[in-house]
Protein backbone atom coordinates (compact mmCIF):
# COMPACT_ATOMS: atom_id res chain seq x y z
CA UNK A 1 0.00 0.00 0.00
CA UNK A 2 1.43 3.31 -0.73
CA UNK A 3 2.46 5.64 1.73
CA UNK A 4 0.54 9.39 0.69
CA UNK A 5 3.51 10.39 2.97
CA UNK A 6 6.41 10.35 1.18
CA UNK A 7 4.32 10.56 -2.57
CA UNK A 8 5.94 13.79 -3.10
CA UNK A 9 8.99 12.47 -2.43
CA UNK A 10 8.71 9.48 -4.37
CA UNK A 11 7.80 11.84 -7.19
CA UNK A 12 10.44 14.77 -6.93
CA UNK A 13 13.35 12.14 -7.07
CA UNK A 14 11.96 10.23 -10.18
CA UNK A 15 11.67 13.82 -11.94
CA UNK A 16 15.46 14.51 -10.72
CA UNK A 17 16.79 11.51 -12.47
CA UNK A 18 17.06 9.37 -9.53
CA UNK A 19 17.12 4.92 -10.57
CA UNK A 20 13.74 3.98 -9.61
CA UNK A 21 15.32 0.88 -7.45
CA UNK A 22 17.25 3.66 -5.04
CA UNK A 23 13.86 6.04 -5.06
CA UNK A 24 12.66 2.09 -3.74
CA UNK A 25 15.18 1.20 -1.28
CA UNK A 26 15.31 5.17 0.21
CA UNK A 27 11.64 4.95 0.49
CA UNK A 28 11.79 1.64 2.57
CA UNK A 29 14.15 3.05 4.83
CA UNK A 30 12.54 6.30 5.55
CA UNK A 31 9.42 4.29 5.84
CA UNK A 32 11.03 2.20 8.73
CA UNK A 33 13.00 4.68 10.48
CA UNK A 34 8.94 6.50 10.18
CA UNK A 35 7.73 3.33 11.87
CA UNK A 36 10.50 3.31 14.25
CA UNK A 37 10.48 6.77 15.66
CA UNK A 38 6.35 7.34 15.57
CA UNK A 39 6.77 3.91 18.08
CA UNK A 40 9.41 5.31 20.32
CA UNK A 41 7.27 8.71 20.67
CA UNK A 42 4.52 6.56 21.35
CA UNK A 43 6.16 4.83 23.87
CA UNK A 44 7.10 7.66 25.33
CA UNK A 45 3.80 8.69 26.01
CA UNK A 46 2.88 11.40 23.22
CA UNK A 47 -0.40 10.92 21.64
CA UNK A 48 -0.87 9.46 18.35
CA UNK A 49 -0.92 12.62 16.39
CA UNK A 50 2.29 13.93 18.31
CA UNK A 51 4.22 10.91 17.81
CA UNK A 52 3.17 11.57 14.12
CA UNK A 53 4.30 15.32 13.58
CA UNK A 54 7.54 14.25 15.89
CA UNK A 55 8.67 11.49 13.66
CA UNK A 56 8.35 14.19 10.91
CA UNK A 57 10.04 16.86 12.51
CA UNK A 58 13.24 14.62 13.20
CA UNK A 59 13.19 12.79 9.75
CA UNK A 60 13.10 16.48 8.42
CA UNK A 61 11.06 18.25 5.08
CA UNK A 62 11.16 15.91 1.75
CA UNK A 63 13.16 18.72 0.05
CA UNK A 64 15.77 18.59 2.61
CA UNK A 65 15.67 14.49 2.15
CA UNK A 66 15.31 15.14 -1.68
CA UNK A 67 18.26 17.41 -2.16
CA UNK A 68 21.05 15.03 -0.12
CA UNK A 69 19.61 12.32 -2.55
CA UNK A 70 19.89 13.94 -5.39
CA UNK A 71 23.37 15.35 -4.44
CA UNK A 72 24.96 12.09 -5.24
CA UNK A 73 25.25 11.71 -8.86
CA UNK A 74 25.75 7.76 -8.24
CA UNK A 75 21.96 7.27 -7.90
CA UNK A 76 20.93 8.78 -10.76
CA UNK A 77 19.84 6.64 -13.54
CA UNK A 78 22.11 6.38 -16.53
CA UNK A 79 20.30 7.61 -18.69
CA UNK A 80 20.51 10.86 -16.78
CA UNK A 81 24.47 10.16 -15.58
CA UNK A 82 25.03 9.83 -19.55
CA UNK A 83 22.16 11.77 -21.77
CA UNK A 84 24.01 11.61 -24.64
CA UNK A 85 24.30 8.14 -24.90
CA UNK A 86 21.08 7.65 -23.73
CA UNK A 87 19.90 9.77 -27.08
CA UNK A 88 21.98 7.78 -29.40
CA UNK A 89 20.90 4.38 -28.07
CA UNK A 90 17.06 5.33 -28.44
CA UNK A 91 17.99 6.54 -32.05
CA UNK A 92 19.47 3.78 -32.52
CA UNK A 93 16.42 1.95 -31.44
CA UNK A 94 14.07 4.05 -33.54
CA UNK A 95 15.71 3.60 -36.75
CA UNK A 96 16.40 -0.30 -36.45
CA UNK A 97 12.74 -1.19 -35.91
CA UNK A 98 11.57 1.56 -37.77
CA UNK A 99 11.83 -0.87 -41.07
CA UNK A 100 9.97 -3.46 -39.22
CA UNK A 101 6.74 -1.57 -38.47
CA UNK A 102 4.93 -1.61 -41.91
CA UNK A 103 5.99 -5.82 -41.73
CA UNK A 104 4.58 -5.97 -37.97
CA UNK A 105 1.40 -3.77 -39.33
CA UNK A 106 1.04 -6.47 -41.96
CA UNK A 107 1.27 -9.39 -39.52
CA UNK A 108 -1.33 -8.14 -37.22
CA UNK A 109 -3.60 -7.04 -40.45
CA UNK A 110 -3.75 -9.98 -41.88
CA UNK A 111 -7.56 -10.33 -43.00
CA UNK A 112 -7.93 -6.83 -43.41
CA UNK A 113 -5.24 -6.11 -46.01
CA UNK A 114 -6.92 -9.54 -47.77
CA UNK A 115 -10.24 -8.15 -48.31
CA UNK A 116 -8.95 -4.44 -48.92
CA UNK A 117 -6.92 -5.95 -51.89
CA UNK A 118 -9.70 -7.88 -53.04
CA UNK A 119 -11.35 -5.02 -53.01
CA UNK A 120 -8.87 -3.49 -55.41
CA UNK A 121 -8.60 -5.67 -57.54
CA UNK A 122 -12.27 -6.20 -58.17
CA UNK A 123 -12.62 -1.76 -58.58
CA UNK A 124 -9.78 -2.43 -61.44
CA UNK A 125 -11.85 -5.02 -62.98
CA UNK A 126 -15.24 -3.10 -62.90
CA UNK A 127 -13.22 0.33 -64.27
CA UNK A 128 -10.97 -1.21 -66.76
CA UNK A 129 -13.69 -3.50 -68.17
CA UNK A 130 -15.58 -0.07 -68.39
CA UNK A 131 -12.93 1.61 -70.20
CA UNK A 132 -12.35 -0.95 -72.40
CA UNK A 133 -16.65 -1.10 -73.60
CA UNK A 134 -16.11 2.47 -73.62
CA UNK A 135 -13.14 2.65 -75.89
CA UNK A 136 -14.91 -0.09 -77.99
CA UNK A 137 -17.67 2.07 -78.54
CA UNK A 138 -15.67 5.18 -79.74
CA UNK A 139 -13.86 3.01 -81.83
CA UNK A 140 -16.91 1.34 -84.02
Amino acid sequence: MPNPLFENLKLELLHGGVAPVYVERALLELREHHADLTSDALAAGMSSDDAERTARAMLGSEQTIASVILAHPELLAWSHRWPKAALCLQLALVVATFPEAPVMFCVDHGPDIARWTMAVGVATLLVGSLLAYLNALIVV
